[in-house]
């Protein structure tokens, strides 16, 4: 089923505000939200960051039915795998079926800002599989003893867990991590541009489901979601100073995953030039657009389309998407989602 989601920043609005934009998503005819989890957002100016865990609670109880998730969490160095473990069991048994736990390698700008620690790769690839492993054997419901390279339990054992299971995904743009969410994820989330498509068919893909042949599960049944950043204006300089909020998530994988400050991301993402920057996203007033940037993922076997859409601009782009684009969506692809409530 083609699931039709809302990415909401954390790093851009204050937490009333965005709740009410997720309430508002839902009225207009999301199906799901997934929620970033930061401590330090990606840029210094004109930001919030805020605890997405009490925050994701207040989603729940002020909506209805949409489905809602972190995207995502990095549980190996600020945050305990057994405390991640037990927020997302507590919210799966508060909200059956509605949650799901989305997990990540992290960034410096939340890790080493908090901790002082920020290793390489490698280690935190090593730390998630571990992560992962304990979150699950809890879930699980073990008293669990676990001595691992990173982390140890001794008799953990979590006493509400939910009636549903809990859907972990696995957040990755690399082949690596993402033949990881083959091996241990019930899904995998990426980023996209509205660039070529070659490198999530032949590359990234193909790691997916041979990282779950290896663990002999069936790769047909993890869900493949992306992340699809959308800008509904054909005003050249609103459409670029939307895109330049973000501008520091397109920066080489040194200066953004390794840089803390917020001040020095956004000192980087200056010097982008606006090719670069606006190429990153979908920029049209016309639906038809939009309805074919969401089909070129669909075609690939995409099943949850995250739209997140940069700037101030959210009640805009939520009716637009409510009226013009997620409907044309779903009478193509038979998508089955809700209808928008009446204003």
């Amino acid at each position: 089923m083609l699931v039709l989601g809302y990415k909401a920043s954390t790093e851009q609005f204050d937490p009333t505000q965005l709740l009410d934009w997720v309430v508002e998503a839902e009225c207009r005819g999301f199906d799901s939200v997934s929620a970033s989890d930061h401590f330090h957002p990606w840029r210094n100016d004109d930001v919030h960051c805020f605890s997405v865990w009490p925050w994701l609670g207040a989603v729940g109880a002020r909506t209805r039915r949409i489905h809602f998730g972190t995207g995502v969490t990095c549980p190996t160095l600020r945050y305990n795998p057994a405390v991640i473990a037990e927020h997302a069991a507590t919210l799966g048994a508060m909200f059956p079926g509605r949650f799901w736990l989305g997990l990540g390698t992290g960034e410096a700008l939340n890790e080493k800002a908090t901790t002082g620690c920020w290793p390489g790769y490698t280690e935190r690839h090593e730390r998630l599989a571990e992560a992962m492993q304990i979150i699950r054997r809890l879930w699980d419901g073990e008293h669990l003893t676990y001595r691992g390279r990173y982390f140890q339990t001794r008799d953990a054992h979590l006493y509400t867990r939910p009636s549903t299971a809990v859907p972990l995904i696995v957040g990755a743009a690399g082949p690596r991590s993402t033949r990881l969410a083959g091996q241990y994820g019930d899904g995998w989330v990426v980023p996209a541009s509205r660039g070529p498509v070659d490198y999530y068919r032949d590359v990234l893909i193909p790691a997916l489901q041979q990282g779950a042949r290896n663990a002999h599960r069936d790769p047909h049944l993890l869900t493949k979601a992306v992340e699809l950043y959308v800008i509904d204006t054909d005003n050249p300089a609103e459409a670029l100073a939307d895109a330049r909020f973000w501008a520091s998530t397109l920066l080489d994988d040194r200066d953004k995953y390794g840089v803390y400050d917020p001040r020095d991301l956004q000192k980087y993402a200056s010097r982008l030039d606006d090719k670069t920057v606006t190429n990153r996203c979908l920029i049209s007033a016309d639906p038809t657009d939009h309805v074919a940037f969401a089909e070129r993922f669909i075609q690939l076997g995409f099943t949850h389309l995250f739209f997140h859409a940069p700037g101030p601009h959210q009640g805009r782009f939520l009716e637009f998407y409510g009226k013009e684009v997620l409907p044309r969506v779903r009478q193509a692809h038979g998508a089955a989602g809700s209808q928008p409530a009446a204003a």
